[in-house]
């Protein structure tokens, strides 16, 4: 059975990435430098992120949407697209708990619209092990 994981990242220089944590401050969210880590070193190379959270693959679409629409305040920081801003993503992460080959999930079109208003990509990337997340509790509104 595979998990799934994920969170927000934006990736860019440290005034843009302040900037946007200013303006839209991610719960419990981090800025880590990343740029040292990367075959050639980039001094100004950050992320801003919020931690991991889990999603149940049965309600991912719903979950996922609700995780988004309370991190909404993002898309008018990310609206105004600073030039020191390279990558915006929703990165979801599914992780193989057993000898499952695939993963599959269907995003719908409120969802995906969602996405998009708020300035953020889509990126799927595939993981060994998962690290300890909590689950996504949705808001019961």
């Amino acid at each position: 059975m595979f998990k799934l994981l994920g969170r927000i990242e934006i990736h860019g220089t440290k005034d843009a990435v302040d900037k946007c944590a200013s303006v839209a401050p991610i719960p419990d969210g981090t800025i880590t430098q990343t740029g040292l880590k990367q075959k050639l070193p980039e001094t100004d190379a950050w992320l801003y992120a919020s931690p991991w959270y889990r999603f149940h693959p049965d309600t991912m679409d719903h979950e996922i949407r609700d995780f988004l629409a309370t991190h909404l305040k993002l898309g008018d920081a990310l609206a105004v697209r600073d030039v020191g801003i390279e990558y915006a993503f929703l990165t979801l992460c599914p992780v193989e708990q057993s000898h499952e080959e695939s993963f599959a999930g269907i995003f719908s079109l409120e969802t995906l619209q969602l996405l998009a208003n708020m300035g953020l990509e889509l990126q799927i990337a595939p993981a060994a092990i998962m690290p300890d997340a909590p689950y996504w509790k949705p808001n019961e509104n």
